[in-house]
């Protein structure tokens, strides 16, 4: 009962209709988990950028008036209270727009006004501007939202008096974003002053960020409310959901394109195991030296029904994936099988960690076994690592006496590397394209084939190299102790009909290269130092 729940349940988690509900969700996860985090930070950002702006409009309009160009405009006034006087206490010249000229007051204490009426100005406590001669005071209303900033400035014996315009300051904070804003003024020693939305600060969602402007000695705080929040709440929001649903589309469209493909895929394997289009090529192994073919590793090749030969990287790895590279596998042997009596030495055959697990190698010779399938040998490969050891040692200890023996291949580039030397009892490595690519050259890899060499050595372990392609690398091998090769210097893989010709080929060098030994060792009366070079055959795929 177990067993069929948990098959159940592995079946719909690798459906393709649940891999892309998750495609699909995902994104709109993603969306819910850092929604709140980004509305937050865009309204900070937008409330450091706002209260910026004020500090610079605040710092522009209440010192205008105290720069040169102001005190130039100063002379334009007679100083007598008439209506030319009055008439430019009212221009834009002289008022600017958040803070308002509203009176002169004359050496003789005359005061005359833009207003109705004189204003009569009572604070408690007056200080300077820094570094200027403006003074500076607080009206004495109760409410902090009320009060006005009073400025005056000195004009020889006579003064300015100047108000902030409460219209104009909570107008310029509606343009910044209607009912969000509350901004509080402190100049250090003085009274509070506070514009905009006087609710804002005590809401739930609440926020204020503050700015010391040390030109005017005065703390600047920005309050938002509630508005504020649920403005940027739900403007994030909308652009999270709108990108959301973008990346699951394509997300989903990409992974149901690539689906059709891996469906096509996998159709394009079964209909090729039925029509037996995989077919066994062979790359020999030479030990250099005693100059012999010893072996062949079998290499599986894909020639579909229309002629066309797919390259091994193009379905292997999906062959796997999907289990097909068993029957695969099982396809070519029966091959390589009827093929052992014209082969010269072993011959390697690629598996997997499945073949071990499942005891699939075992059956197959129980029910194949000859004194030609005794020299079969087993290449684990490590693109999937093992996930039962039993399993896989009792198959091992199980072939001992029915094949060669098995090989780690492409050591050093897999999943277990050592650890399977160790537990499975390997006695043979193969050394990968990779590291044998380095020799003559700066790669830092250089330095792992080395060790790689050394470990060999030192475990007594049968050693292989592959992807030999230069003689410099078959000369740096076999000076090192790793006599066995494979590689392209030699013959790259082929079919069988074609390594008949190679055995041919290469036999009659090998007399050709005895006659001439054994023709030189009468004439000097020694034997000189055999070296071979074997040319790369023509391109046969």
């Amino acid at each position: 009962m177990l067993t069929k729940q948990t098959t159940h349940q592995t079946s719909w988690c690798k459906a393709p209709w649940f891999h892309t509900l998750l495609i699909f969700i995902i994104p709109l996860l993603l969306a819910v988990l850092i929604h709140p985090q980004l509305a937050q930070y865009e309204l900070e950002s937008k409330l450091q950028e706002d209260l910026d702006f004020l500090a610079q409009s605040l710092i522009k309009q209440t010192t205008i008036l105290a720069t040169d160009e102001g005190k130039e405009s100063f002379s334009q006034l007679s100083w007598s209270c008439n209506e030319a006087d009055i008439a430019l206490l009212k221009s834009a010249e002289f008022s600017p727009e958040m803070v308002r000229l509203v009176q002169m007051e004359l050496a003789s204490g005359e005061k005359c006004s833009n207003l109705s009426s004189p204003y009569y100005h009572m604070a408690q406590n007056t200080k300077k501007y820094p570094q200027s001669n403006i003074e500076v005071s607080i009206s004495a209303d109760q409410n902090p939202f009320l009060r006005d900033f009073i400025f005056e400035f000195p004009v020889g014996n006579h003064s300015l008096i100047a108000i902030t315009n409460r219209t104009v300051f909570n107008s310029f904070l509606t343009d910044l974003c209607p009912n969000c804003y509350q901004v509080d003024i402190q100049y250090h020693g003085l009274p509070v002053v506070s514009r905009g939305k006087q609710t804002v600060s005590n809401t739930k969602n609440s926020r204020s960020v503050s700015h010391y402007i040390p030109a005017l000695d005065l703390t600047q705080t920005l309050n938002s409310g509630d508005a504020m929040y649920q403005l940027f709440y739900d403007k994030i929001w909308l652009n999270l959901v709108c990108l959301s649903l973008v990346l699951s589309s394509l997300g989903a469209i990409f992974y149901w394109q690539w689906q059709q493909r891996r469906v096509s895929l996998e159709s394009m394997l079964v209909n090729g195991l039925k029509n037996s289009e995989f077919t066994p090529f062979y790359q020999p192994i030479i030990d250099t030296r005693s100059h012999q073919i010893v072996g062949q590793e079998m290499l599986v090749r894909w020639r579909r029904s229309d002629g066309n030969l797919v390259l091994p990287n193009q379905f292997i790895p999906y062959a796997e994936d999907s289990g097909l590279i068993i029957p695969i596998t099982e396809s070519t042997l029966a091959q390589v099988k009827r093929d052992i009596p014209k082969l010269l030495g072993w011959i390697s055959v690629n598996i997997v960690a499945e073949h071990l697990e499942k005891g699939l190698l075992s059956q197959w010779l129980d029910r194949n076994e000859s004194c030609d399938t005794q020299r079969l040998c087993f290449e684990l490969t490590e693109r999937k690592p093992i996930e039962n050891f039993d399993k896989a040692i009792i198959e091992i200890e199980r072939l001992v006496f029915q094949c060669q023996g098995f090989k780690l291949d492409d050591f050093g580039t897999g999943f277990g590397g050592f650890s399977y030397l160790q537990k499975l009892g390997f006695n043979c490595i193969k050394i990968d394209k990779m590291f044998i690519d380095t020799i003559g050259t700066d790669d830092l890899k250089a330095g792992v084939l080395k060790s790689i060499i050394a470990f060999g050595h030192e475990s007594k372990m049968e050693m292989i190299a592959e992807g030999v392609e230069t003689q410099i690398q078959a000369d740096y091998l076999s000076e090192r102790g790793v006599y066995l090769h494979q590689g392209y210097l030699y013959s790259q893989p082929v079919g069988l009909d074609e390594l008949l010709h190679f055995y041919d080929r290469y036999l009659n060098k090998e007399k050709a290269h005895e006659a001439s030994h054994k023709a030189s060792s009468k004439l000097t009366g020694r034997f000189p130092l055999k070296k071979i070079r074997f040319p790369k055959p023509p391109n046969l795929l």
